[in-house]
């Protein structure tokens, strides 16, 4: 942070607008704003209470009273970020020990049942199938979190006053307090990271809809029984031990039932999850219906807004259909976790040999897929064939656009990043949690004309999260790939600025 101030101590890039924007509410020129500013003013809210802050110590307790300009000074500002980004670790840690203690209960729950088939094999005399070596130990979740903390896209925009860490933190908190059934809290949450970048109404709904699909039991890999069943079994209680009983078997039944239902594919699962919506449907509204606060108040802003999801600079930011984000999501996605997906892609070349007829069969329709939205979805914003100082200028002219066909020559690699992400997510979470994750990804990511890779901050964390946690051999090549792309971005950054022909420095950066 030092390094950064003092290198860079004017404002730079976005900050033209954040900085002077934020200084007007510090001096409570809350009716002023920037036409180029597209973004909610959630960002400004927190650093005029950090500016504030720093004004009353100065003059209350040092005795040294500054003006609002200099309290909110942008080099002051940025370390908004940086006491962010720490809450950022934090709450990456509890959800992982969240999710870590669930993963915890469902493997009991699994063992219990492995163990009672083991013994009805063996008192009808067949020998018990051979128990799965154990497992490699996951890494711990509180260095899973810092391992996340120092992802590239996150920990470079730390030490800037971007709107991209306080929208995390406000998107991870939602997270957190919906999987800890703190349904308002979490539409609070989900409500300020809204306020802070307006795409996060998407996430905000896959909040809701993972929520509901816990309440269903249908979050995870391995279905879970319905929780309407203790209850039913508890209101039939008084009519007698018999009538208990039934009821009491009649709904392990109906639970064994489903969840061999919707072990069979994602229709299954769909029909499973309808069932059980309708019977706990008056639970389900009374627990979730915070939920639905943020997105419904994000559909009535783009009433309002005429469908434009950005408050300024409309025209460069109109809605367009650029399918190949999704394929840019996969291959940067990938890239960044490869360690974590070794082991899915051992599963599919198993997966391959034994069906290699249907392995070649979703090859082929997997590459004719991802070649089919190159083709007709790959688009460039003129922003970023004009700007050279991004890293996606150069990723651009020199991959993606350096030949007429090299969209197409790089369709293996989007197709082959999907499959072994899809098959990472899937040892974890459930089909229709996968499908819910893509719906809002595709709405996050389609209408974006602009290709920056920080768009993809949101989907990538929520991704990451639900993946098998990293062993140690693993968490090395992760952080290895981490320390050397924030060594080399920040040190272009800091160290290796340019000249434009006006004379203005130009420093590189996402």
């Amino acid at each position: 942070m030092i390094q950064v101030n003092q290198k860079v101590p004017d404002d730079y890039m976005d900050e033209v607008f954040h900085g002077p924007q934020s200084r007007h509410y510090c001096r409570g020129a809350f009716d002023v704003w920037h036409p180029k500013i597209t973004t909610f003013p959630g960002i400004y809210y927190l650093g005029t209470a950090y500016g504030w802050g720093r004004w009353a110590v100065q003059a209350l307790v040092l005795k040294q009273p500054l003006d609002m300009d200099a309290a909110c000074a942008t080099p002051y500002l940025r370390t908004l970020n940086v006491v962010l980004s720490v809450a950022c670790l934090l709450t990456l840690r509890a959800i992982l020990l969240q999710l870590q203690q669930q993963q915890q209960q469902q493997e009991q729950l699994q063992q219990q049942q492995q163990k009672q088939q083991r013994q009805e094999q063996q008192h009808q005399g067949k020998s018990p199938k051979q128990e799965a070596r154990p497992a490699a130990v996951p890494l711990s979740p509180s260095l899973h979190a810092l391992l996340l903390a120092l992802y590239p896209l996150h920990w470079f925009f730390s030490f800037l006053l971007y709107t991209d860490v306080a929208s995390l933190l406000a998107l991870l908190l939602a997270h957190l307090a919906a999987l800890r059934r703190r349904y308002l809290l979490a539409a609070v949450a989900a409500g300020a990271a809204v306020l802070c970048r307006q795409t996060n109404a998407v996430w905000a709904a896959f909040v809701l809809g993972e929520a509901a699909l816990r309440e269903l039991g249908l979050a995870t890999a391995v279905a879970q029984p319905d929780g309407s069943s203790s209850s039913s079994s508890s209101s039939s209680s008084g009519a007698g031990a018999g009538s208990s009983t039934a009821v009491a078997e009649k709904a392990a039944a109906r639970s064994a039932a489903e969840a061999a239902e919707a072990e069979a594919g994602l229709v299954g699962e769909l029909r499973v999850a309808a069932a059980r919506a309708w019977r706990r449907r008056g639970r389900l509204a009374v627990a979730l219906w915070p939920l639905l606060l943020p997105p419904a108040g994000f559909v009535v802003f783009l009433l309002k807004n005429g469908g434009s999801v950005v408050l300024g600079d409309k025209e460069a930011h109109k809605p367009v259909k650029h399918g190949a984000q999704l394929l840019y999501f996969a291959a940067w996605s990938a890239l960044m976790l490869w360690p974590q997906l070794l082991p899915a892609a051992g599963a599919v070349a198993a997966a391959a040999r034994r069906r290699p007829l249907l392995a070649a069969a979703t090859a082929a329709v997997g590459l004719a897929a991802a070649a089919g939205v190159a083709h007709v979805s790959t688009l460039v914003h003129p922003y970023m064939l004009a700007d050279n100082r991004h890293y996606v200028f150069y990723l651009w002219r020199r991959l993606i656009n350096r030949h007429r066909l090299a969209r197409y020559a790089l369709s293996p690699a989007y197709a082959a990043a999907w499959a072994l992400l899809l098959a990472a997510a899937r040892r974890r979470v459930s089909r229709l949690w996968l499908a819910g994750f893509a719906v809002c990804l595709l709405a996050q990511l389609l209408p974006a004309w602009l290709l920056e890779l920080r768009y993809f901050t949101p989907g990538f964390f929520l991704l990451a999260l639900h993946l098998p946690p990293p062993t140690a051999l693993q968490a090395a090549g992760l952080a290895a790939t981490y320390a050397a792309v924030d060594a080399a971005t920040m040190g272009m950054f800091l160290y290796r600025p340019f000249t434009f022909a006006d004379g203005s420095v130009a420093r590189f950066l996402w």
